[in-house]
């Protein structure tokens, strides 16, 4: 069974719902506080489906919107990511006297993800729009499989020449360097999409399941060892894009068709899936473990604190952007919002195409 445009989209807003759930939920050490703070991972694997569905996403968006330049290509990721940063860092400062930096409002110094991307996004429109032309010998299928394993060579010889990490080295300066392969795997599975087949569900939530078990199996071998055990580690990039892999396979069966099918479970799902980015920016000053008293109650609460303050963010951010463009004031009320959040391929936003 071929997978459908329509569960292209169903499946990669699912996968930025559990990647908003994952990262988040990696972050939420003092809500565990008193019961096991090992509870607050998945992060890695989060980052992972995110980055797998920009890559997906940019490769749809050079697909319809040929000719673009890149500096307008560019000054669009740009003016999507950077307002948001920039209106909440003054409300932090407002609410909870944060630092109001340059580092912090310019550069986004402490959203990682948001300046790795950044960096990811130019580096792709390289490799996807300018070298083609140039190794026309290098062209067809070959090409983007070719693209996929430098990078994956890339992010090997960076492990062996970084400092040796304490814990895990996907905690590391390794991030900013090894998730360009895996968004360089969701470009491919764009570009090779009809190509992918679906033999059974259970296969492939096996897949997922195996492979989610093998990352961690294979840290554990390696974690704060020396020499060839701690080398080993570099070996759960394998099962991390497997797991990547799968989970995008095992969202684009049917069950997604039901999930967004139901009134108030698949609105649940596009509102989360729409707001990863305001998520990601808003969480760090909002966990709290005043909460835990109410343990696991406390885990729902400030999530769902976090989602409201996320689509205030959202809203404030609409607003600053009408206020710089030539559309009237009047042209962004909260329903307009409220519906771009719906849409079901509107985007994480630093996802979005």
């Amino acid at each position: 069974m071929i997978i459908t445009k329509k569960k292209h989209l169903y499946s990669l807003d699912f996968m930025k719902f559990m990647a908003a759930l994952m990262i988040t939920n990696s972050h939420f050490q003092p809500l565990y506080e008193g019961v096991n703070t090992a509870f607050a991972t998945f992060g890695v694997q989060g980052n992972a489906l995110f980055f797998f569905v920009a890559g997906y996403l940019l490769m749809m968006g050079f697909d319809k919107h040929k000719g673009v330049s890149f500096v307008d290509w560019f000054k669009g990721k740009v003016r999507r990511l950077w307002p948001a940063v920039f209106i909440w860092v003054i409300v932090a400062n407002l609410i909870w006297d944060a630092p109001l930096t340059f580092d912090k409002l310019i550069l986004g110094s402490d959203y990682w993800f948001l300046q790795t991307i950044v960096i990811y996004y130019a580096l792709f429109y390289l490799l996807i729009r300018f070298l083609p032309a140039k190794c026309r010998f290098w062209g067809g299928n070959r090409y983007m499989f070719s693209l996929f394993g430098l990078s994956v060579i890339c992010s090997v010889a960076y492990f062996f020449l970084m400092p040796v990490a304490e814990g895990s080295p996907f905690h590391t300066s390794f991030h900013f360097v090894c998730h360009f392969s895996i968004m360089m795997m969701g470009a491919m599975v764009y570009v090779y999409r009809d190509k992918i087949k679906k033999k059974h569900w259970v296969l492939d939530v096996c897949g997922m399941v195996l492979s989610f078990v093998l990352y961690f199996l294979i840290l554990a071998i390696g974690k704060n060892k020396t020499g060839l055990l701690y080398d080993v580690q570099v070996l759960a990039l394998i099962p991390l894009h497997s797991f990547v892999y799968y989970a995008y396979k095992v969202a684009s069966y049917k069950w997604t068709d039901w999930c967004f099918g139901k009134r108030f479970l698949g609105k649940g799902i596009s509102l989360v899936a729409g707001l990863t980015l305001e998520i990601y920016i808003v969480q760090f000053m909002l966990i709290t473990n005043k909460l835990n008293s109410v343990f696991p109650l406390n885990i729902i609460i400030v999530f769902a604190i976090i989602c409201l303050v996320a689509y205030l963010l959202k809203v404030m951010t609409a607003a600053f952007l009408s206020l710089l463009s030539k559309d009237k004031f009047g042209d962004w009320p909260v329903r307009s919002v409220v519906g771009r959040i719906r849409c079901r391929c509107e985007g994480p936003d630093p996802l979005r195409r």
